[in-house]
């Protein structure tokens, strides 16, 4: 088993090649949060999306000599996760209803105001990906969230480049009319309050 201490901190940092080959520390270290981060944009609930994350690597550990010289990493790595993802999303799904049905925490009173902001953004961030189909929000999530290349996406996704560009602009405008539903939700609470 792979450890999952030591997230990466440089991302993007290519693999060194050893014979040709990339070198499976280094891929594991430059992008293990990716790979979690795409479990979680596919559907995977946080807790068992360190178990995929291990899946992947393993994966990744028995399929090394399959990579393309010159292809994209984080490409390859979503493509093995979407994988992985599509092959036990029953298991997964069922395991997010039940963990759906337990009660949520709540903040305690003593909670700091910025950790309750950035929980509360977090929030309607998710309440927005949640809306959009898995078309859009693999788009959205991969060049907003991932800051991927359209190129990027569109060897990852196997879809045309316009498609990319296409699924990208609505998304963004889904983005521009959930925050225009939040700010008029938030105006019409500030009118209820100061006019009781």
């Amino acid at each position: 088993m792979i450890p999952l201490a030591q997230p990466p901190h440089a991302e993007d940092a290519p693999p060194s090649a050893e014979a040709g080959a990339p070198d499976l520390m280094e891929i594991y270290r430059a992008h293990v949060d990716y790979v979690w981060r795409i479990a979680r944009s596919l559907g995977i609930p946080a807790d068992a999306a360190e178990d995929v994350t291990q899946e992947v690597f393993l994966c990744v550990h028995h399929r090394l000599h399959t990579f393309r010289p010159g292809g994209s990493i984080r490409a390859w790595l979503f493509g093995i996760t979407r994988n992985l993802v599509l092959h036990d999303k029953r298991s997964y799904a069922r395991r997010e209803r039940h963990l759906a049905a337990l009660p949520q925490p709540q903040a305690t009173a003593g909670e700091p105001d910025a950790t309750v902001r950035v929980q509360q953004a977090a929030a309607l961030m998710q309440a927005f990906l949640d809306e959009l189909d898995l078309d859009k929000r693999l788009v959205f999530q991969m060049t907003e969230i991932e800051e991927m290349t359209a190129d990027e996406i569109a060897e990852a996704l196997a879809i045309p480049l316009g498609t990319v560009y296409s699924r990208l602009r609505a998304a963004r405008a889904r983005l521009e009319r959930f925050r225009l539903r939040l700010h008029a939700r938030d105006e019409r609470r500030h009118a209820c309050a100061t006019n009781p």
